[in-house]
């Protein structure tokens, strides 16, 4: 079975999680793979992500994706 490459990870700082729309607030460094330089911007967050985790102040590495709704984070990891 041949592994699926792996999404790079950018770093992130939650500054708001909004667990009922299932966004998640992110000022972040840039993202390669989207040609996005750093920012602070409203993401939609895929089902499956664990929001209840997060909090306001949280540092996080993530993958985000570009969807046809607009851009999606598929996974969170804290930060090492």
């Amino acid at each position: 079975m041949l592994a699926q490459a792996e999404m790079p990870l950018a770093d992130g700082e939650v500054r708001k999680v909004d667990k009922d729309a299932g966004k998640i607030t992110l000022k972040h460094g840039e993202i390669k793979q989207l040609d996005m330089p750093p920012m602070t911007m409203v993401f939609q967050v895929k089902e499956g992500v664990m929001l209840d985790k997060l909090k306001a102040g949280d540092k996080i590495r993530f993958v985000a994706e570009k969807s046809a709704t607009g851009y999606v984070v598929t996974e969170v990891r804290p930060a090492p």
